[in-house]
């Protein structure tokens, strides 16, 4: 059943003349109820909802998908970042937005991408892929005083907009399946690249031990690269020092599972009938490997979407609302490699 206008006013709590007003961008309504209509609108996926902006406004969206390193913005996360623009992309068709999508590699200057960014004022405001950026990076970014959201990143401490994965939520998720499946003996494959997700995933492991109350084995964490090849070699150096095994592993995403599940294999162990591994990210390889990999499918489009609507919103307000910090949960996808230790 499509969502009303009645629909709207209802969860919104106000009248359906306010409904209007709000998302056809007409005075009459405050900015704060313009704002929660819109969000409601979008929570129930309201089809004729439109431009958010003056509607005289040419509308241009630029999504800037920037590598630093290379480590984690390459082919095996393609997938992954078109599904962000697709979302994006979905949102940009329906409010009659312009979308233009710009790649940087690592041999860019950050500068030049900075004096583009002030050299185009045609542009209505930026959706930019903060995976591998740092926070210097992302300070140099909001000094433009462009309108800007973050995709794929989140810092709390720094006055901008962001809208990311909940990683606390989905490492829970994994925690407890391991838990459920008899597992207590839970290590952590971890990587240093400065990929600010994979930092939040690590806390989160920690966070998640500790409050349920898990013992947390500093011999269980190894980190390794975050390539496959990279992954494989440095975890198979690891295994070839014959360490403490635990029953179960979770990888901070799932290149990095697939390179350590055939270091394991190659090594003699049964993945998941010696050593259980879980991951994040439900990449499409992650079915094409035997054993299909248990992980956290990331709500991609989703994400896109919310960055776009936020990015709409503020360019909508003559002066720019408070800074949004939205995170978004994923979905457990359980398959084959984590072993049930309760079943015989």
């Amino acid at each position: 059943m499509k969502t009303t206008i009645k629909d709207i006013a209802d969860r919104a709590g106000v009248s359906t003349a306010a409904v209007s007003l709000a998302i056809n961008n007409k005075p009459g309504v405050s900015d704060d109820t313009r704002e929660r209509v819109i969000e409601v609108a979008r929570e129930l996926r309201y089809e004729p909802l439109t431009k958010l902006v003056s509607p005289d406004v040419d509308v241009v969206i630029r999504f800037l998908k920037i590598s630093r390193h290379g480590h984690t913005i390459n082919k095996n996360h393609n997938y992954f970042i078109d599904a962000y623009v697709e979302g994006i992309s979905a949102s940009a068709s329906v409010s009659g937005a312009a979308l233009e999508v710009e790649a940087y590699n690592g041999d860019e200057p950050l500068e030049n991408i900075i004096t583009k960014i002030n050299e185009s004022p045609q542009i209505t405001g930026y959706l930019i892929l903060g995976t591998e950026l740092s926070e210097e990076d992302i300070r140099t970014f909001v000094a433009t005083k462009k309108n800007i959201v973050f995709v794929d990143t989140f810092l709390d401490y720094i006055s901008a907009d962001f809208v990311d994965m909940n990683n606390t939520d989905a490492v829970y998720k994994l925690i407890t399946h391991f838990i459920n499946f008899g597992h207590s003996k839970i290590g952590l494959i971890k990587s240093s690249v400065h990929t600010r997700n994979f930092q939040l995933r690590e806390k989160a492991y920690y966070q998640v031990m500790e409050d349920i109350g898990l013992e947390i084995n500093e011999n269980l964490i190894i980190d390794v690269d975050s390539t496959f090849e990279s992954a494989y070699n440095d975890f198979k150096n690891y295994l070839a020092e014959k360490p403490e095994i635990p029953t179960a592993f979770f990888a901070i995403n799932d290149i990095i599972a697939m390179g350590c599940i055939r270091a394991l294999q190659e090594e003699g162990y049964k993945v998941p009938e010696d050593i259980s591994v879980a991951a994040f990210d439900n990449l499409p390889m992650s079915v094409m490997i035997s054993p299909q990999l248990t992980t956290i499918d990331v709500s991609k489009r989703e994400i896109g979407q919310t960055a776009f609507d936020i990015l709409l919103l503020k360019a909508g307000r003559e002066e720019s609302p408070p800074p949004r910090k939205t995170l978004i949960g994923g979905k457990l996808i359980i398959r084959e490699s984590v072993k049930n230790l309760t079943q015989p």
